[in-house]
């Protein structure tokens, strides 16, 4: 890793290059395409830009792998989920080639002009526009996809930096409250689930059906004990992780209380059963 690289920096080209993919959407999406000559003169430069922002997509990726930002809390999703923003790119760069590949150009095939060459090359463009106007449609999906990506991931790396930043200041080591020591104990056994069910109600789903609030999950993330997963559609299910920071503070918790499960109502009720036991001897 290098501190040569300029984390603010790379957050602000984030931004930039959602506006850069933004703009080359608006032109994919009202683009009025007739097959032919035109159309060539209309796609080349898109695809052009395309590739452009490709290479671009590209830059923070590697800038952020080699960064300092690598071991922050969180930066596995977001470096996955750049790969992803170049992918994305890429499949709109090839959106608009195959766009570009199904135009019908006005040449003249082999064997020379023939009487009904004007009858040929109308139905070759009718063939061709649906099938342009299909590629043109995914392009500008998959650039709409980018835009959204590279805000939330420029947010992402901004609301990670400033965890860590909290986390680092600390001078003694984190309290949890008995509710949060719960939620990191069971998570800690195999991670869990938030996701939407029903009529939009989100919930945690843990293995062992610990009942963790939302709350608490949101209050674990903000300190940075426990990773949530954004980059998967929340009605898909969040994966849901404890830090390094988070093992740390369930181990503190441990030996500050002497705190090691909590006991279940039978084995709470056991010394009872035995008194009344020795009393009826």
């Amino acid at each position: 890793m290098t501190t040569a690289v300029d984390l603010n920096e790379q957050i602000n080209h984030l931004r930039h290059l959602a506006h850069d993919f933004k703009a080359l959407h608006d032109r994919v999406r009202d683009l009025a395409v007739a097959p032919g000559t035109e159309a060539l003169r209309q796609l080349a430069p898109l695809v052009l830009k395309s590739q452009e922002l490709v290479r671009e997509a590209l830059l923070p990726l590697s800038a952020l792998d080699r960064s300092p930002y690598a071991a922050v809390s969180g930066s596995w999703q977001t470096l996955h989920g750049l790969g992803g923003v170049v992918f994305a790119a890429s499949q709109a760069s090839w959106d608009l080639a195959q766009a570009l590949a199904v135009n019908p150009l006005d040449g003249i095939g082999f064997g020379g002009p023939r009487q009904d060459e004007d009858s040929i090359r109308s139905s070759r463009h009718a063939r061709a526009v649906p099938e342009m106007a299909g590629h043109l449609a995914d392009a500008a999906h998959r650039l709409d996809m980018c835009e959204t990506a590279c805000h939330d991931l420029a947010t992402g790396i901004a609301r990670d930096l400033e965890r860590a930043s909290i986390t680092s200041r600390q001078k003694a080591p984190l309290k949890i409250s008995p509710a949060q020591y719960e939620a990191l104990r069971a998570l800690a056994k195999g991670g869990a689930t938030m996701q939407t069910q029903g009529r939009g109600s989100t919930i945690v789903l843990t293995p062992d059906h610990t009942l963790i609030t939302i709350a608490t999950i949101q209050s674990l993330d903000t300190h940075g004990l426990v990773c949530l997963d954004t980059s998967v559609p929340i009605h898909q299910g969040r994966g849901i992780t404890v830090t390094a920071e988070g093992h740390r503070a369930l181990a503190q918790h441990r030996s500050r209380t002497g705190a090691t499960t909590v006991p279940t109502a039978t084995a709470a009720a056991m010394p009872t059963v035995a008194a009344k036991r020795e009393v009826r001897r």
